[in-house]
């Protein structure tokens, strides 16, 4: 064969195994298209367990479940754990079911459903139902066997020990029979009218005292109401702040937590950690003592975060939350003094905690992994810490249930949602019982396993993050996106949150990633999981915006990335998050394409006058031009990227006002700005079809912008459908 003959060969040879490679990617492509695509109402489609609790003296649980915004009440016991519903709720109305409460035997459950009042006297309504809503106590048999019962308006309910009576708080404390019993002699609906805001916090043993606080403002009490006498002594009443009271197995005496006093100037600021006290007083001369002191840094978060910070173990010792290893940990004390004892330990944070009957701890919390949540069992003694759970799941909300057999818990992944499970006490795999099946349209096996990675800012400071990669039928520069969450004392995980809202944002991240997106969920300074210096950061927030470096870090780790087009890189989240998306766009619009701003802060010299959660942060008058200069407010000039704003206008946690601002300077400066005005809808989304509609709106706005599937570069000055208007058209197609 001559030579130029064997050559055309070769060069026929190489275009018919290019056609057969081109053949065989176009098979691919065709295979992977084929596919449907997924849809963020199938990663939604699974019921979302809310909520979780126990009877005291019986094997039954309880728990919320969120079908599509439709929540109802469930039951189940032990040992078959089938689950039971209890109430036929069947609107995406927006109405809250919280407070569950079991009765000791289990044989009630009581719940508060709706949202509170604002100023002006209206409840929490985002479905904008013309006849209003009511926040009210409800009770409903736990067997099943009748309707649920409206009992009185209130915000929070307690059982009587012998379960005939129910503690209703409203705009006071009042008593209320079960259906069916007869109330005891002392139930009246005005209960308590002492000055101050009382809240009901505790039955004596005896159920012949109720402990309350009463908070005064500047000062709290712990008061103690007998019950039978209609009397009211006030316990060790002093210049300080007293809170929690747990009363003492025999009821002879009541531990409860001090701080100090609010000095005129002072305010709450969630960045300082301050000292605390433990006192027992003597529930028959109502006189205390002080048993410990924390160090100076050893309080501040665990002691407002929602969780009982001190209980009275049935063994007799007192538990308590404290960060004076530098991460959120309990110990036991002593009811005479001593030092205290670790329950948990390590270079982690316990969030969750709960007592069995024995004596024994358990808790969940980051210590087999920091990134994930496990949940750990603690002996009597607090000798031996025993992880009862995977290291790379998430689980959470831990309760023993009686019988001393059974533990119950929230349990997720990176693909399984949350849902309800129980496992045994020594420990196994846990047995998902709500919901047992996924919907078929949920997609368990498209879903990607998030990779935990850390960055390292400009000034030194290590973050974390979790990093959502496109399927591999995805080619070429990918656009970018960077989540960041609110707070922002929170943590995002590798798997489904048991937060609701963070719950969403996971789905979303999952959603935009078989977009085509590579996204990034950053876990900033200020954050929580990593340990009190890392929450506590210097400089941020109002006073300096330090974890916006932490931002940039996780920006040029994207654009460092091979597969990820750097002129494509979005930013979005809410509340705190909004703060920092707005901040991206406004400082760095060089670098930040495109951004979705959910009900942000925009403007901390707003915040200080308060009126909403933004006014935490405790800002004094010769701060004010440092919380302005660290605001987006003050860097508009240079904000050139389009961005979506998001916002309800009944937010109680942000101002809506904060955005009404910000998105007027924008327009006046001719900057692409497009809105999505939710009218009723609180700062959480409450509805379902909020949700999908706030999630299809940052996907198509994203989509505009940043154009995913093409390899198109960004122009120097991108284009909206309009310049400087509000963009309807991206929320009427989100429908």
């Amino acid at each position: 064969m001559s030579k130029g003959r064997a050559e055309a060969t070769r060069r026929g040879a190489m275009r018919a195994g290019t056609i057969v490679i081109a053949m065989a990617a176009a098979c691919a492509s065709a295979s992977a298209a084929a596919q449907p695509a997924l849809d963020i109402a199938d990663l939604l489609s699974a019921p979302q367990p809310e909520q979780l609790t126990a009877a005291a003296a019986a094997p039954t649980i309880a728990w919320v479940g969120n079908e599509r915004g439709a929540r109802n009440l469930w039951t189940a016991r032990a040992p078959e754990f089938a689950p039971r519903r209890l109430s036929g709720y069947d609107r995406d109305d927006g109405q809250l079911i919280g407070s569950l409460q079991l009765s000791r035997d289990g044989r009630w459950l009581a719940y508060v459903r709706g949202g509170s009042a604002d100023a002006a006297g209206n409840n929490s309504n985002p479905d904008g139902d013309p006849d209003g809503q009511e926040q009210a106590v409800w009770v409903v048999a736990s067997d099943g066997s009748g309707k649920p019962q409206r009992v009185a308006a209130g915000r929070s309910v307690l059982f009587a020990p012998n379960g005939d009576a129910l503690i209703v708080q409203g705009r006071g404390v009042g008593c209320y029979p079960l259906p069916g019993a007869t109330a005891p002699g002392w139930c009246k609906e005005a209960l308590l009218k002492t000055r101050g805001a009382n809240s009901a916090a505790e039955f004596s043993p005896d159920g012949k005292s109720l402990a309350f606080v009463s908070n005064r403002g500047d000062h709290s009490f712990i008061g103690l109401l007998d019950l039978d006498k209609r009397e009211v002594r006030w316990l060790g009443a002093d210049f300080n702040n007293d809170a929690a009271p747990a009363f003492s197995p025999d009821g002879r005496r009541v531990a409860f937590l001090r701080t100090a006093g609010n000095k005129p100037g002072d305010a709450f600021d969630l960045t300082k950690a301050n000292p605390f006290e433990i006192w027992i007083a003597d529930v028959n001369t109502g006189l205390a003592k002080k048993i410990h002191r924390s160090s100076d840094t050893a309080g501040g978060y665990a002691q407002f975060n929602g969780a009982d910070p001190l209980l009275w173990s049935r063994d007799g010792r007192l538990i308590f939350a404290s960060e004076q290893s530098g991460w959120l940990h309990w110990y036991a004390l002593s009811p005479d003094g001593g030092a205290p004892v670790p329950l948990s330990r390590g270079e982690c944070e316990a969030e969750t905690v709960a007592l069995a009957q024995d004596g024994a701890f358990v808790f969940s919390g980051n210590c087999a992994q920091i990134d994930y949540r496990q949940v750990f069992s603690v002996d009597a003694q607090g000798k031996a810490q025993t992880l009862l759970t995977a290291k790379n799941e998430i689980a959470t909300d831990p309760l023993p249930l009686a019988g001393g057999q059974w533990i119950a818990l929230r349990h997720a992944d990176a693909r399984r949602p949350t849902a309800i499970a129980v496992m045994p006490r020594a420990g196994g795999e846990p047995r998902r019982i709500f919901p047992a099946q996924l919907p078929e349209r949920f997609p368990l096996q498209r879903l990607v396993q998030p990779k935990p990675i850390t960055l390292k800012a400009a000034d030194g400071v290590v973050s974390h993050a979790t990093v959502f990669e496109p399927p591999a039928s995805f080619k070429g520069k990918r656009p970018a996106l960077i989540y960041v969450h609110g707070g922002p004392i929170r943590q995002m995980l590798p798997g489904w949150h048991y937060s609701s809202y963070y719950y969403n944002d996971y789905a979303s991240n999952q959603w935009l990633a078989s977009r085509g997106y590579v996204v990034l969920a950053l876990n900033y300074r200020d954050g929580t999981g990593y340990g009190q210096k890392f929450r506590l950061a210097e400089k941020q927030g109002p006073r300096g915006a330090s974890e916006y470096q932490d931002v940039l870090a996780a920006q040029a780790w994207l654009a460092a990335r091979s597969d990820v087009d750097a002129r494509r890189v979005g930013i979005y989240g809410g509340s705190y998050g909004g703060f920092l998306t707005a901040s991206a766009l406004a400082r760095n619009s060089d670098l930040f394409a495109a951004g979705v701003d959910r009900h942000g802060v925009h403007d901390w010299r707003e915040s200080a006058k308060g009126g909403d959660n933004s006014w935490l942060w405790g800002l004094k008058p010769d701060e004010l031009e440092l919380a302005y200069q660290s605001s987006p407010m003050s860097r508009l000039d240079g904000w050139r990227s389009p961005a979506l704003f998001v916002h309800g206008d009944d937010d109680r946690a942000v101002k809506f006002s904060q955005s009404i601002d910000l998105v007027e300077r924008l327009r006046a400066r001719r900057v692409p700005v497009e809105s999505l005005v939710i009218p009723d809808e609180d700062h959480f989304f409450l509805r379902y079809a909020t949700w999908l509609r706030v999630h299809r709106a940052t996907e198509e706005f994203f989509g505009r912008q940043l154009r995913p599937g093409d390899s198109v570069q960004r122009d120097s000055a991108p284009r909206t459908s309009e310049q400087g208007g509000s963009e309807q058209g991206s929320a009427e197609r989100a429908q």
